[in-house]
């Protein structure tokens, strides 16, 4: 990592995060997909969930970039990247992303794929009191998910709606939605919600794209709708 990198990340870890509350254009969604170049995840046939969610984040971003227009997709790592503990964190609250998205996979047993969706909670009852979001603020890493929890939590069950309400129940089994101390969303200061799909073959994320990008549309026209005004 560069130097002045790793000096940046070493201040947010130990003291916390200055974030200044801004918006950027265009609407800005980070996909982090689980794992790196150290850490292959868990084995799903003869491939890897390092590989198996670059691989979905990469399809998810291009059809999302087609599917709507003023949006900008960013990847939190490149094929051959190691990531540091908190540095997804860092590069979402640095970049002032709108949403963030992380991805994960396992080897299912059972008959159907499942589809498991969390967002970051320590105390349910705490977590969802009214939390300052404006101006220049010193936030610690552990108190991030805080500011924008009641969004996260709408944006849970409208995802949840949309699978629920259409085709695609077919081809996978919705779990439900979980508010937990879920470790890949910690430090993240915008809406964020962790995607667990469970998979029969390694292959089958392919069916999982467009349900994604289904039930995430009254979110982004929702966002990009405030944009405008």
């Amino acid at each position: 990592m560069p130097i002045k990198k790793l000096i940046l990340f070493y201040c947010c870890t130990v003291f916390g995060t200055i974030v200044p509350n801004f918006r950027t254009k265009p609407y800005t969604i980070m996909l982090e997909p689980a794992g790196d170049a150290k850490h292959t995840g868990r084995e799903i046939d003869d491939s890897f969930e390092r590989g198996i969610t670059l691989q979905y984040a990469e399809k998810l971003k291009k059809k999302l970039e087609t599917e709507f227009a003023n949006i900008r997709v960013v990847l939190s790592r490149s094929p051959a990247e190691i990531i540091e503990p908190l540095q997804n964190a860092h590069f979402a609250n640095r970049l002032g992303v709108d949403l963030y998205l992380s991805f994960h996979v396992y080897q299912e047993q059972e008959e159907k794929t499942k589809l498991y969706l969390y967002q970051f909670i320590y105390d349910p009852i705490t977590d969802f009191w009214d939390y300052p979001t404006e101006g220049l603020q010193f936030i610690r890493y552990d108190q991030a998910h805080r500011a924008y929890a009641k969004i996260s939590k709408m944006y849970g069950e409208l995802v949840i709606a949309a699978l629920q309400e259409n085709q695609y129940l077919k081809l996978f089994e919705v779990k439900g939605f979980f508010a937990m101390p879920f470790k890949p969303l910690i430090g993240i200061k915008c809406p964020a919600l962790g995607f667990e799909f469970g998979l029969k073959k390694k292959n089958d994320w392919l069916m999982l794209v467009e349900p994604i990008v289904s039930a995430l549309k009254a979110i982004i026209e929702q966002e990009l709708k405030a944009y405008r005004s």
